[in-house]
């Protein structure tokens, strides 16, 4: 899926926060300048976070049983794949599997949607998507947001791949994966954590997005992966190459 949303005032490409600030009416709560100087910090934090190929079993594992137990939620069994496309043909040949990862995901996001919601400016919410996010482009003639183009390249490659052993595939049958290498979106809940909403269930993301690669979630199991050791896209934007244990799975 990708997030995107139109930008209030229409900012100029490349425009500065503190100019495109200074466009936007604030009807709501004002963010104050200590709390608009932090969106800047927290891009740098997810910037890092996002190069970060380290893989944490113990943290992923907590954070996904933390996660079934948000959603009321009894705690699956562990499987550890060793790259994406095994965890997907696993689901693939276990129709049995009912997935719950779209029912975690919904019951956190929406919780920490309203919160904000109900405290922040929608003008300033826009602000916050644009610029906290590392990932985040402005692209086209209605400067709409595109979020994690990343995410989306890996969604389409790793399809691609799997309908190679079965031709007859429909894509919209497949599992959601909780969180992949979307996981920039996150550093937008991330900015209202820290400057003081009350959203601590997106804790369990972030803690799942920093340890592990993919992760999707089924009654009675969750399937994991490890973070691949090396993303590469060519000079044009194509994703070019995804290593898991020095072996490209796109080739």
């Amino acid at each position: 899926m990708l997030f995107s949303t139109n930008i209030p005032n229409k900012p100029i490409e490349g425009e500065s926060l503190a100019r495109y600030l200074a466009k936007v009416s604030i009807a709501a709560r004002k963010l104050v300048k200590l709390e608009v100087d932090f969106i800047p910090q927290i891009n740098k934090k997810w910037e890092k976070i996002l190069a970060d190929r380290t893989t944490d079993r113990e943290r992923a594992e907590n954070a996904i049983n933390a996660c079934y137990l948000y959603a009321g939620l009894d705690r699956a069994r562990i499987l550890w794949t060793e790259n994406p496309l095994t965890a997907m043909k696993i689901s693939i040949d276990r129709p049995d599997l009912v997935d719950v990862g779209s029912q975690i995901l919904q019951q956190i996001w929406d919780s920490c949607n309203r919160e904000i919601d109900r405290q922040i400016d929608p003008d300033f919410i826009d602000v916050v998507k644009a610029y906290a996010n590392p990932r985040a482009q402005i692209i086209g003639a209605q400067q709409s947001l595109a979020f994690d183009p990343l995410g989306d390249f890996l969604n389409q490659v790793s399809v691609a791949e799997i309908q190679k052993s079965y031709p007859a595939l429909d894509p919209s049958a497949l599992p959601a994966t909780m969180q992949d290498y979307r996981i920039a979106y996150l550093s937008y809940f991330d900015y209202f954590h820290q400057i003081g909403i009350n959203i601590p269930q997106i804790q369990l993301l972030i803690d799942l997005a920093q340890s592990c690669g993919c992760c999707w979630a089924f009654e009675n199991i969750a399937i994991l992966t490890p973070k691949a050791s090396s993303i590469e896209f060519s000079d044009r934007g194509t994703l070019i190459s995804l290593i898991y244990d020095g072996v490209n799975i796109l080739k």
